[in-house]
């Protein structure tokens, strides 16, 4: 029994029922497989490998390698759209493996099919204790900049939320470039998971919005194993998956035989290739450390398997149990078809682009900027001269205005986590992205407003997926409260380490979020954001600085948090939007001032208004605004020092969040080191004692602490 498939065609042989195949052939659909002799040489070579490199430095993750190598051969010999030699052909399939541990598979996939990177030698380099003087590209999961791999995963899940992202952004590509007679882009999503990856919430969200959206470009390839860590997955897991799937809107099909039926599997992934109208999911049934004494235990997941075991199955497939890392020339020919199908693939492609841009020019010119991830220059010359209110708004607000400027000049990608109205997401009507529904307006695979419900994990993980399908070719964008913006840090710590380029917008960031109270209210959270590595963390101050925030996270290679407060704030003299690309920058008053007093987002006004009431009292003082400490630690030191001075004189933070993080750029700090309240946004400041007058009270105590001492020299407090 090869397969069942939601058409309650049960197989009985290689092929489909005879009426169901004549039906294919006749729409050029299909074409039957057949059993392989070089496809079972593929799979126990494979497997060969996977011992190997397991065995060569007694560790290695080769369990799910052993059990899903006839899913590799399948999908990697027989199935893929790819090049080995042009991998980062734009119309290519993209491959995500959410069961990054598996990853030495995916390795062993491109080195069979010819990618010049992917040598013997760096399979021979997989967990080497110094990753082979630090310069091995198979690490123990999948990373992003090596050619080959269209995803860094590891954490569970996050892989299937990546692959659904990645959906939607080759569905808007097709619904925006596709015409009759040129389908300029006609690659497909594959993504394997595991079963730990269907207990991990982010993909549980991922996928029930991939089935509402009927994302049927996108193919989930479950390798089902029962087994994780712990022991069987009965011991927490009970669940009839694939009616759970088929509920989510998913097409299923279970293939009983995984570990050497090719054939079923190759039927199987043409049969999804070819179903329109709903994403697909491939339960394939595996056995984890197929061939050694430990199969079907915990115990394969994660080990060397001991040479008397590689000498037992190697034999048994047929090889020298001597020799190790050998790929047989039959099976290297067998292979080496895919050099010669890429770029005949490729070739083909840029022929249909060429007759595409005769008869569809303005579209082509775009498509072709997008290939390129050119953002132009006119959403920079907009900018430039963008017009911000001369009223107090909330920054949040007037951020808006700025975002929804670049709508139509920027292929930003994205929404919010059912929080539109309050992040300010569509005060101008944006086209949502999905499929037609009965009774809802204004959607199609055409618009890149997204409505993610309140899937923030998820948001920010396929977020991530949109911008690695083709760097930008999309902006996406994410909108929630601050505080939520937690449920999706991991997906946040992934972007900035896969270096790929997602703005988030957080908006109500502080403790002046007001009545909802310290649920709501994020006093900690932007130190995790600050002390994570590659974030550009921005908090403007007023219309014009959110103007620069916007300009900053255009032009930064990675993921930006723009952190927006809740309530309306003045438009501050002296603020500039091209100085936010400085990190941070004087805002008014002298440089040989007594006093310097920093400041951030929502609490810089407040900041002026308080230095306005100390010079008045003779006591000369400066602001510096400094949204972004992450651009800011990378200027040159003589213009830190010409912002921040050290030299002995006072420099006080005040900011209403966590003071975690100040004493690198202050002697003191003002700020909200404890949860907030519920009470209205007005009063809460003046509750914790935070308004301007409460500014200057707390500063003058600690300049009669100091009592002209060298403040730095005095270190650094809370006050």
């Amino acid at each position: 029994m090869p397969f069942i498939t939601d058409d309650s065609i049960v197989e009985t042989d290689l092929s489909f029922t005879a009426r169901k195949q004549a039906s294919e052939v006749k729409k050029g659909l299909w074409q039957e497989p057949q059993a392989s002799q070089a496809d079972t040489r593929s799979v126990n070579t494979i497997r060969s490998l996977v011992l190997d490199c397991c065995q060569q430095w007694n560790i290695g993750h080769g369990g799910s390698a052993l059990g899903m190598a006839a899913v590799a051969t399948a999908l990697w010999r027989h199935h893929l759209r790819l090049d080995p030699c042009t991998p980062d052909w734009f119309d290519r399939d993209r491959f995500v493996m959410s069961n990054g541990h598996v990853g030495l598979l995916q390795y062993i996939m491109l080195h069979l099919s010819g990618y010049e990177i992917w040598t013997m030698e760096q399979l021979k380099g997989y967990c080497h204790p110094t990753a082979l003087n630090f310069t091995n590209i198979a690490k123990t999961h999948p990373e992003i900049e090596f050619d080959g791999l269209d995803m860094s995963t590891g954490p569970l899940g996050q892989g299937v939320a990546n692959a659904v992202g990645m959906a939607m952004a080759n569905k808007n590509l097709r619904a925006t470039f596709n015409k009759p007679g040129f389908e300029v882009v006609n690659s497909i999503v594959y993504c394997s998971l595991g079963d730990a990856c269907l207990q991990e919430g982010v993909a549980l969200e991922a996928i029930s919005l991939a089935g509402h959206l009927k994302l049927d470009n996108l193919v989930l390839i479950y390798d089902n194993n029962g087994i994780q860590s712990d022991g069987p997955i009965d011991l927490t897991f009970h669940e009839d998956v694939n009616a759970k799937m088929r509920a989510c809107g998913f097409y299923v099909m279970e293939i009983p035989d995984g570990n050497s039926n090719v054939a079923a599997i190759r039927t199987a992934l043409e049969h999804a290739r070819n179903h329109a109208g709903q994403p697909k999911f491939l339960n394939i049934n595996t056995v984890i450390g197929f061939g050694t004494t430990v199969a079907g235990t915990c115990k394969a997941h994660q080990m060397a398997f001991g040479q008397a075991d590689i000498n037992k199955c190697k034999d048994l497939w047929g090889f020298d149990s001597k020799t190790t890392h050998h790929v047989p020339e039959d099976v290297r020919k067998d292979w080496s078809h895919l050099r010669r199908k890429g770029p005949r693939l490729v070739s083909e492609w840029k022929q249909t682009l060429r007759q595409y841009a005769e008869k569809y020019p303005e579209l082509a010119l775009e498509l072709r900027a997008r290939i390129r991830g050119d953002l132009g220059r006119k959403w920079r010359q907009d900018l430039n001269t963008f017009e911000v209110s001369e009223k107090a708004l909330p920054v949040r607000q007037s951020s808006a205005q700025v975002y929804d400027s670049l709508w139509d000049t920027v292929p930003l990608f994205g929404g919010s986590a059912d929080l539109s109205e309050p992040n300010f997401m569509i005060k101008v009507p944006k086209q949502a992205f999905g499929s037609h529904q009965p009774g809802v307006n204004n959607v199609s695979f055409t618009g890149r407003y997204v409505h993610y419900g309140t899937r923030e994990h998820a948001m920010m993980a396929i977020a991530n997926g949109m911008a690695a399908y083709a760097p930008r070719a999309f902006v996406p964008i994410t909108a929630t409260f601050s505080m939520f913006q937690l449920y999706g840090a991991a997906a946040i710590r992934m972007s900035a380490l896969s270096k790929v380029q997602v703005i988030h917008v957080g908006t109500h960031d502080s403790i002046a979020e007001g009545a909802c109270g310290p649920t709501h209210q994020p006093v900690e959270l932007i130190n995790l954001y600050r002390s994570t590595p590659g974030i550009n963390y921005i908090r403007p101050g007023d219309a014009e600085e959110a103007v620069g925030a916007w300009m900053s996270a255009l032009d930064f290679k990675g993921p930006t948090i723009i952190g927006l407060n809740r309530g309306a704030v003045p438009l501050l003299k002296g603020s500039s939007r091209h100085k936010v690309a400085q990190g941070a920058y004087v805002l008014s008053g002298p440089a040989d001032a007594h006093l310097t007093l920093v400041s951030t987002g929502g609490d810089l006004y407040r900041v002026v208004d308080a230095a306005r009431i100390l010079n008045d009292a003779e006591i000369s003082t400066r602001v510096v605004s400094m949204p972004s400490m992450r651009s800011f630690e990378q200027q040159p030191d003589q213009y830190i020092r010409s912002v921040i001075p050290w030299d002995g004189r006072p420099v006080v933070s005040v900011e209403a969040m966590s003071t975690h993080g100040w004493a690198r750029w202050s002697t003191a700090s003002i700020g909200q080191n404890q949860f907030g309240t519920t009470v209205h946004a007005d009063a809460i400041m003046g509750h914790f004692k935070l308004n301007a007058e409460d500014i200057v009270d707390r500063i003058r105590t600690y300049m009669d602490e100091l009592d002209g001492e060298n403040a730095v020299m005095a270190g650094w407090r809370n006050i």
